[in-house]
C-alpha cells in the first residue's frame, strides 16, 4: 500500500487546476458492503476487508475504502444495541444494565468509527490535492509526459497513468489530453546559452568567457635558436645551443649563450 507523496501544489492554482468537492466512488458492490453492514455486521466487515484488500492500491478508492469501514463499526453498535433495547423490552436487563452495556458497546464500535472517520477525511483532503496537482501539471504547465509528472508529484508512473485514466472519467481533465512515455527535456537555461571557451593562438585571439566577456591574450615569447658566436678568446665563430655553454673549438674557451 503505496503512501502520497505530494509536492505541495499551489494555495490557489489557476485555470482548470480547481478541483470539486470529492465523493466517494461507489460501486455497486459498496452499497452490499453498507447494506450488510447495517443488517449483519460481521458479514459487512468481511467484505469491506475484502474490498479493502484488493482495490486499496488505486489512490482514488482509498477513502470510499475507509468510509466503509467506518460505516460497518456504526453498523455493529446499531445492531447490538437494537438486540439490547429488545431484551430489557422483554425484562431480561433492568435500565441499570441496559446503560452500561450500551456505553460499554459505545466504545468498543463508536471509539473506531470515529477514528476510521478522521483517517477518511484526512484521505479525502489528500486526494484532493493530489487531483489538484495532476491537472496543474497537465493542463496549466502543460507537461505530458508520465516520467516527469510521476517525478514531481511523487508516484509511480502506474499509478499516474491511472489516476488520469480517473481524472479524465470524472471529467476533470480533457479526454483528448495524451501522455507520452519517458520524461520531458528540459529546456536549455540563459545560463548555458553563452558563447563556449576557445583557446588562444599565436595570432592573438583571446579566451572567450560563458558570459560573452573577452579576455585578453597573454603574450607569448619567441622560441629561443641557436646563435653564431665569436670566440673571446681567438676570435672563431662557434655555435652556441639556447641555455648552454660550449668549448671553443679551436682553443678551448668556454662560450656562454646570451
Amino acid at each position: 500500500m503505496n503512501s502520497l507523496n505530494l509536492q505541495e501544489p499551489s494555495p490557489l492554482p489557476g485555470g482548470n487546476a480547481a478541483v470539486p468537492r470529492l465523493k466517494y466512488e461507489r460501486t455497486g458492490f459498496d452499497y452490499v458492503i453498507l447494506a450488510a453492514a447495517y443488517l449483519l455486521m460481521p458479514v459487512g466487515l468481511v467484505l469491506a476487508l475484502l474490498r479493502l484488500m484488493t482495490t486499496h492500491y488505486k489512490n482514488y478508492r482509498r477513502p470510499t475504502n475507509l468510509n466503509l469501514l467506518m460505516h460497518v463499526f456504526i453498523g455493529g453498535f446499531v445492531e447490538l444495541s437494537i438486540a439490547m433495547f429488545s431484551s430489557a423490552l422483554n425484562g431480561e436487563f433492568g435500565t441499570s444494565e441496559l446503560v452500561s452495556t450500551l456505553i460499554l458497546i459505545a466504545i468498543m464500535f463508536l471509539t473506531p468509527a470515529f477514528i476510521l472517520a478522521s483517517v477518511t477525511a484526512k484521505a479525502k483532503y489528500t486526494l484532493s490535492k493530489l487531483n489538484t496537482s495532476y491537472i496543474e501539471l497537465i493542463q496549466n504547465k502543460n507537461i505530458r509526459h508520465i516520467g516527469s509528472i510521476s517525478e514531481r508529484i511523487g508516484q509511480s508512473e502506474s499509478d499516474v497513468r491511472r489516476d488520469v485514466h480517473y481524472l479524465k472519467d470524472k471529467g476533470l481533465l480533457d479526454i483528448d489530453i495524451a501522455l507520452s512515455e519517458g520524461r520531458q527535456t528540459p529546456e536549455p537555461s540563459a545560463a548555458n546559452q553563452g558563447y563556449p571557451e576557445s583557446t588562444s593562438g599565436f595570432g592573438g585571439t583571446g579566451r572567450t568567457q560563458a558570459s560573452g566577456q573577452q579576455i585578453p591574450a597573454q603574450p607569448q615569447s619567441p622560441p629561443q635558436l641557436p646563435k653564431s658566436i665569436r670566440c673571446p678568446g681567438c676570435g672563431a665563430q662557434n655555435t652556441v645551443l639556447p641555455s648552454q655553454s660550449k668549448s671553443c673549438d679551436y682553443c678551448g674557451t668556454k662560450i656562454p649563450y646570451n
